[in-house]
Formats: C-alpha cells, structure tokens, sequence
C-alpha cells in the first residue's frame, strides 16, 4: 500500500503526516537513519517517558498522601501541549500527531477492557441485601446535583455560552458532574485500605446504587440526543436495540456464563478458550453498543455485569487481564488524556470560566450534602459521615475519560476540557488527604476492656481463624485438649478467610444470619460441617459460631481485629505459615499469611495464639507418654506473654486427661529481684500450691548458667511432649536468651518459639506460642 500525505490541522498549525505510518526502524546504525520517524520506537519511547515521569512526581508525592492518579495527570500536562508540547522540535520528533493517535487507541482498548473488568467485579447481588441508607444515599448521591445543577443552568444561563458552546454542552456537564463512578470509588478506598471496614461496605453499596442510576439516565440521555439530532423513529429504533441487547445479556449469555463455570471442575483452571471468546465477545459488544448511538464503552461495562463474580470465570479473568489494564495501560490512558489538555485555553476572566467554576461547586457541595445529611440523620459520627460524603464525591479515571470522549465528539470545548480535568486532580488530591485525617480505624476500640486469658472466667470466648481445609484437624485436635465441659464451656467463633479473587468489594457472611451461600462460601461448607461435628460430639461444652470473611490478603487482619473486637474473644488462634509434609521436610511456606499473623499480632484487642502444627498434633515419639496420655510441656522463662501461657496451660489440665509439665528456667545470673520477676513467682507460686495434689502435673526448674544452655535445653525437650506452648516473650530482654535474639528466623514467635518451629527440628510436637494482649486502648 502506498503511503498518503495529509495535511492535519491542530492548534491552527499545519502539519504534514504520512498514513500508514512507518512500523519498525531500521537500527541506528544505518547511516541517515533516525528511529523517531517510525511509529513502533516512537511508541516505546513515549510509554518509556510516560512511566519515568510518573513515578518521578509520585516518589515524593506519595508521602504526603498524594493518590497516582494526580501523578499521572501531572505527567500528561508537562508532556502535554501546556509546557513541553509548545516546542516543535520536542512534538514532531517524541509525541508527532501519528504515534499520539496511536497510543490513544491502544490506550483507549485498555480501558474498554478496565471497564468490562470493572462489570465483572460488580457484585450485582448486593442490590437484594443494600439496606434503606445504603440505597437513599445512592439515589441522593446522583439525583440532588443532578437537580440542583440543572437549576444553577437556568439561573446563570446567559454566562454558559460562548463560542463553540453547544445548548447540549452544559446540560451533559452537570450530568457528567452529578455522575458517581463505582470503579473510582472501589480504587479509592483499596488504597485507603478500607474495602473490608462496615465503613468501606456503606461506601460501595452507595456507590453501586449511584453508578446503576446514573447509567440508566446516561442511556436514556443518549436517547433524547437521537431524537433531537435524528428523527423519533431512529430514537425509537435505538431504544428497541438497546432493549435486546439487554435481554440477550440476561437470557442469553448469562446463563452460558454459568455453564462455563459448571464446566470447570473445582479448583482447576478456566479454559483458555473459553477466556478467549468472552474477550472476543466484549469487543463485539462494544461495536454493537456504537451501533445504537451509545458510546462504545457502553457495551463492555454491562456485558461485564452478566458475568459471574468471584472465581473460578470472574476471578480468572480478572488474574489474566488486570495486570496488563489497571496495572499498565490504564496510568498510560490517563497521562494521555491529560497530554491532550491546554491549560491556556482556560481563560479566568471569561464569564464562561466563571459558570463552570460555580456549576462544580454546586454540584460538589450537593453530593457531600446529599450523602452527609442521611448519614447524620442515622446516628452515623460526624467524621465518618464527613469521610463517606467525600469519598462519594470523587472522581477518577471514568471521569476523565467521559470529559475526553464528550470533547472527541465536540460536546464540550477545550475551555471546559480543561477545566475539568484540573478539578479531578485537585479533587482526587483532596478527598483523599480528608479522609486520612478523618477516619481512623482504631478509633473502633475505644473503651474496649481488657482482654486476656488471665482475665478470663469460666466460659472462654475464642476466635480460630482458618485460611485453607489444611488447618481444620490440627485445631479441632486443640480445642478437643482445651477442656470443653459444662463448668468450662467453649465458645468458638470459627472464622474462615478467603482472598479476595475477581470481585471489587469484600463479603463478610454470619453462616447464623445468612443462610444462602454464594459462590465463594462453597469453600466453607467443609469446614463448617466439621466444627459442628466437633459441637454435637460435646454439646453444652462447646459452641460454635462461624463467619467467612472474602477480602484482599492485605487487610484480612481487619476482618480478624474487628470480629474479635465483637465477639469479646479472649484470645485469637493462627495457623502457622509453614506446612510441613509427613517425612518432616516443609512442604509449603507462604509468606502471605506470615504477614497477616504479623499484622494480627500488632494490632490484635485480646491475646494472640499461633499454632505451628507439626503432624496435625498426633502424636510424638515421646518416651515418657503412655498410649492414653496426651503429654503437654509449657516453658516459663517470665513475663506477661508466659504468664498468660500458664493460663492457657492451666485449663487444659484441670480435666485430668493430660500430662501437663511446667518447666521454668531460672538464670544463675540474674541475681537482682524487679517488680516483674515478684510477679512471676507469686503467680507459680499460687499455682504450684493450688495444682500440688493433682498427678497429672509437674513442676521442673532448670538453672541455666548461659544461653547456649537453654538452646541445648529446649532441643532435648521435643522429642518428650505432644504439645509445647510457650510465650512470645515480645521485646522482654532476659539473661536466658541473651545473645538468640541476633538469630531468630521468625520474630512473630519469639525467641523460644522460633528454635521449637525451626526447620532443622526434626520432631513430631507442636508448638503454641502465646503473646497477651498489646494493643493500647
């Protein structure tokens, strides 16, 4: 094909291009050759200049609370035509008019596919379980600026046109302004780390109900366009159209959707097939949805919505196809919208400038109004309702976009191009900082009394977390030598954690309230069966209460904190992060969990257990155990974190039916006597008089004259005892340890902890380390 020559007018200059333009350079080393005169180089240098610019304003901004979309936008604006982009040299040879067109297509593809990926995160189910403030502030949220704006359009109505104004410009800006965005609101608040909180849930149950609103009075919209540019008849064919298509979603591809994940066996793949097609499929819809007047983007969005949430089809496409949107080609998209903004074109004085300044803040104010009102009116605190009220009033990447589309199709002007991007950095920038300083999340435990094992009465209140089936046995084996009876009753709350795969907003389920499952509470249902077994095999001793928790890895210690927080749990038990294999080798060790056990153990309101399970508790080679005695050792070297060992220790053997060994270590030494240390002898002291006459427990102390002694002591002890509990002994500095602190693998199970869970241990005991409550309320 030979290549043409146009001459393309931008800025009132004329620029000659070649159509197709030239693909791949032929190297640098050919002499005369310059690699930006072919499209392929050229591209790569931009995204290459894109990103450095990017993460150069984000570096630091990011400190100061700055969200990346206002980096991106920064980045766009120096490349743009406002600074760099004045240069001619600089814009014919890095950003010529070819390579931005294609750039903007390849970028433009991306966020078709952010927006169908945006669909299928839509869990459209919560639209049966929204409650009345949820969905009063949703509608609010959209209708009130959207009237309150129309309004201001009719009261300042000779200040709105100017040349190149069209009578559809203002009336489509106030509906771009009143419109809520559910992806915008999703990001926002998985980088607040919020999405988990009931805060986070009232936000997204809000903003679906305004983003479902707001679509429908898009379409309808889009209609009236028709009609007025067209005749009736094409309006009214348009509204047949869009009626079918979606009819055929719902009817049609829907429940196909839910053949393929029928068709996938549990826990294997999607077909890569069957992946293929559905993205074929979205291009299709995007072509059809262009062919009924609605924009292009139109038709990805609901088709996402007919596909199933979560996994195994939702969460497998968003794994293969969001890395490449959200996490390369959506930043790129935005820096090239704002690329395209000439701040020049803004004139401050023009009464025009004026208008859009007062349309903004009045429609704003009114979303922050509509949503804040409500929320006080329910008893909501003043700063939550605030934080709620601005986070609902963002704006975000589908903004832009919809600013940039609406000037493509000469809608609205530059001036108000302009404008409106500049207000959604500046609004992003500060919804964001506001909310910060707003909310705090640890404001929740405020008055919460202390909790603990020492502390405790009678009926004990815990929280077992289980993150696969794996962990089941091995905790049920615990509570089963805990010493469920009816004078010592159990109250266990089972909480089940699941990552949080192809959905936009977190699940938290009561199995007592919520008896209808969903997708992903299938993979509870084993591990509710097998609690409630372990509740009738000891009924009256033992109740069990489940939850399931489906949330991001990063914030599930939330889900854990605050359902401790409301069940009044004294003391919350974690699997360990390692799986050892039968021959005693470590067969899985995932570092994720061993975050969140971190992450639990900082900010946790009641004590904190982790069991490191070595054979799901069965039983060791022990020499001293008989075949019917389970043998349990508790090592007490002092302080808080042992104490409340002991007390774990003490109710597992006031049943009889285990052998239960307290050894202490005492340091020759340490000759001195402080406050902790009277403690610690007045609490072996009590307990050594009050357990004396019972034969299942002994007492053994040890002097230890130097740390190697106790490594020595602690390795000989494993091959004796099922179980070994000890304290974490968290930053608590003894001569017994003195020196082991500089080797320690892992500082979450402290010092003796860690040597009982080390690798090199070949042994069958488990281990629990304890650490009491640290969290200051």
């Amino acid at each position: 094909m030979s290549n043409s020559t146009e001459i393309i007018s931008t800025q009132k200059v004329l620029q000659c291009v070649t159509f197709p333009p030239r693909g791949f350079s032929v190297g640098f080393l050919k002499k005369g050759s310059t690699p930006w005169i072919y499209s392929v180089p050229t591209i790569e240098s931009q995204i290459l200049i894109i990103y450095l610019l990017t993460q150069l304003f984000h570096f630091p901004l990011k400190r100061i609370g700055f969200p990346k979309i206002a980096s991106e936008i920064f980045a766009g604006l120096i490349l743009g035509s406002t600074f760099l982009g004045r240069y001619k040299s600089y814009q014919e040879k890095l950003f010529p008019l070819p390579s931005q067109s294609i750039l903007g297509a390849l970028t433009t593809f991306g966020f078709l596919l952010f927006l169908f990926l945006s669909g299928v995160k839509m869990d459209t189910s919560m639209t049966r379980k929204i409650g009345k403030r949820a969905l009063v502030i949703g509608f609010l949220n959209h209708l009130a600026p959207l009237v309150t704006g129309m309004i201001t359009i009719f009261a300042l109505s000779s200040d709105f046109y100017q040349e190149g104004v069209t009578p559809l410009s203002i009336p489509v800006e106030v509906i771009s302004i009143a419109k809520t965005s559910f992806p915008v609101i999703s990001y926002l608040l998985k980088d607040l780390e919020l999405l988990n909180s009931e805060f986070g849930r009232l936000a997204l149950s809000s903003a679906l109900i305004s983003d479902l609103v707001g679509l429908a009075i898009h379409a309808f919209i889009f209609l009236i366009v028709i009609g007025a540019k067209n005749t009736i008849q094409r309006a009214i064919t348009d509204a047949i159209l869009l009626i079918a298509f979606i009819i055929v979603l719902i009817f049609v591809f829907r429940p196909l959707m839910m053949w393929i994940v029928k068709r996938t066996p549990e826990g294997r793949p999607v077909k890569d097939l069957y992946i293929l097609m559905i993205v074929l499929a979205v291009l299709l819809s995007g072509v059809f949805s262009a062919w009924f007047e609605q924009t292009v983007l139109f038709g990805p969005l609901i088709f996402g919505l007919a596909v199933p949430e979560g996994p195994p089809l939702g969460s497998t496409l968003v794994d293969k196809l969001d890395p490449f949107t959200s996490g390369f080609l959506l930043p790129i998209f935005v820096t090239v919208m704002s690329l395209r903004t000439n701040l020049s074109a803004i004139n401050p004085s023009a009464s025009y400038t004026y208008a859009n300044i007062v349309l903004l803040c009045v429609g704003s104010i009114t979303k922050i109004l509509a949503c804040l009102l409500p929320m006080l009116y329910c008893k909501m605190p003043l700063n939550d309702a605030a934080a709620i009220s601005l986070i609902m009033s963002t704006r975000g990447v589908v903004d832009l976009a919809s600013y940039s589309f609406l000037r493509d199709d000469k809608i609205i002007n530059q001036d108000s191009f302009a404008f409106m991007v500049i207000a959604t950095a500046v609004m992003s920038i500060f919804v964001q900082i506001m909310v910060k300083w707003l909310y705090d999340p640890s404001r929740k435990y405020a008055g919460y009394q202390r909790r603990n094992l020492m502390n405790s009465n009678k009926k004990l209140p815990i929280l077992v977390c289980i993150h696969n089936p794996d962990n089941t046995a091995a905790i049920l084996r615990l509570l089963e030598k805990s010493n469920p009876t009816r004078d010592f009753p159990i109250v266990s709350n089972v909480l089940h954690l699941i990552e949080l795969h192809g959905r936009a907003s977190s699940v938290f389920i009561s199995h007592q309230v919520q008896t209808k499952a969903i997708t992903d509470v299938a993979y509870s249902e084993n591990v509710i069966l097998a609690f409630q077994g372990f509740e009738r095999n000891n009924y009256g001793a033992v109740t069990i209460q489940a939850f399931t928790a489906i949330s991001p890895r990063n914030l599930m210690h939330e889900d854990i904190c605050t359902l401790a927080l409301d069940v009044l749990a004294s003391i919350i038990i974690l699997p360990f992060h390692r799986k050892w294999a039968v021959d005693g080798s470590v067969e899985v060790e995932d570092h994720g969990l061993r975050t969140l056990n971190s992450s639990v153990l900082e900010r946790a309101p009641c004590s904190v257990a982790i069991l490191v399970d070595r054979g799901q508790l069965k039983r060791s080679t022990s020499v001293r155990a008989s075949e019917n005695v389970y043998c349990i050792a508790i090592l007490f070297l002092g302080g808080n974190d042992d104490q409340e060992a002991l007390a774990f220790a003490k109710r597992m053997a006031i049943s009889g039916i285990i052998s239960l060994t307290v050894i202490r270590l005492i340091s020759k030494q340490d000759v001195s006597c402080d406050v902790d240390e009277v403690i610690d002898l007045d609490i072996v002291g009590d307990w050594k008089q009050s357990r004396s006459s019972w034969e299942n427990v002994k007492y053994i102390e040890h002097y230890v004259h130097e740390t190697t002694e106790t490594a020595l002591l602690v390795r000989s002890l494993v091959d004796d005892y099922d179980l070994i509990i000890t304290g974490r002994r968290n930053n608590t500095h003894s001569p017994l340890t003195a020196g082991l602190e500089e080797w320690t693998e892992i500082p979450e199970l402290g010092v003796i902890g860690d040597m009982l869970a080390s690798k090199d241990l070949k042994t069958r005991a488990s281990v629990l380390v304890i650490q009491q409550q640290q969290t200051t309320l």
